[in-house]
């Protein structure tokens, strides 16, 4: 397992300077994706669900009042195994044309940060850590093609001795095709159903 100070300076080393809240996005998005990926951590270091989004503390703790990282002495890249050093670097290719605000913002939309934080508003502090497994399954989930991912769904439905109707079908294709949040989908569900 990588140390967190590495993957930060491989981060740094990959997208350039960039401001402590990007950092911290970004080392998030690379811990889902290993998770995602391998099903087990990229770092061992704990995320936080903070009011602004995942927070690395450990990190956090050594750029806090700085307005831009530009490199990170307490890390070194070259002690990421390559498979590592790999997907940091994918997850920068990715997300690294993005603001600081932009990943917040995202990091705000997706499962992970929502579970943690658990209804609360998103101006309310909070240490709840993110959880791994939540990690793992929501990112995996960006990787499944959408039929398959509703196959799956379908399929664990009808080993329970439950059948779905179409309109819950159409509810679980927008959500894996990104078109509707999970939340969104239940929200309609139960609508409708309060209408019928």
């Amino acid at each position: 397992m990588a140390d967190v100070h590495d993957v930060a300076a491989a981060v740094l080393a990959a997208a350039g300077p960039s401001s402590p809240m990007k950092l911290q996005k970004l080392l998030y998005y690379a811990q889902a994706w290993h998770l995602a990926s391998h099903d087990r951590p990229l770092f061992e270091a704990r995320i936080e669900a903070w009011s602004r989004g995942p927070v690395v503390p450990e990190v956090y703790r050594r750029h806090a009042g700085r307005t831009y990282v530009s490199a990170w002495e307490e890390g070194d890249p070259r002690r990421l195994a390559p498979a590592e050093a790999e997907l940091v670097r994918s997850v920068v290719d990715r997300y690294g044309a993005f603001t600081r605000h932009q990943l917040s913002d995202m990091a705000h939309d997706e499962e992970p940060w929502k579970v943690a934080r658990a209804g609360l508003p998103d101006s309310a502090p909070s240490t709840a850590p993110l959880s791994h497994s939540v990690m793992a399954r929501y990112f995996r989930r960006l990787t499944t093609p959408v039929d398959d991912a509703v196959s799956e769904a379908v399929a664990n439905v009808r080993l329970e001795g439950l059948d779905l109707s179409p309109e819950a079908v159409a509810e679980i294709r927008a959500v894996a095709a990104g078109r509707a949040t999970a939340d969104e989908a239940v929200a309609r569900r139960i609508e409708a159903l309060l209408k019928s």
